[in-house]
């Protein structure tokens, strides 16, 4: 199940020059560029359930992954259950 307390960075080689991101999850999920959710705004934002293909990130400073690329995801927002719960942001 998805958490929202914490930043997941994902590498892809092979030639890779994109990632597809696919959400099960009823919460909503920010991906950025390279290896810590801190490079800016979000490239994508994908909400429950939901998908993005095509996910460009390009290169940022830091990791480098020859022939491939570098993001980062965290999970941000829950979305209404049966309980009307709905959680934004992280607590630090």
């Amino acid at each position: 199940s998805a958490r929202p307390d914490g930043c997941i960075t994902v590498v892809s080689g092979l030639g890779s020059k994109s990632f597809n991101i696919r959400n099960d999850s009823k919460r909503t999920v920010e991906f950025f560029r390279g290896a810590t959710c801190d490079n800016g705004a979000p490239v994508a934002t994908v909400g429950p359930h939901s998908e993005a293909n095509g996910v460009k990130v390009h290169h940022t400073k830091g990791v480098r992954v020859e022939d491939g690329v570098v993001g980062s995801f965290r999970v941000i927002h829950r979305h209404h259950g049966k309980e009307d719960f709905d959680f934004d942001g992280f607590d630090d």
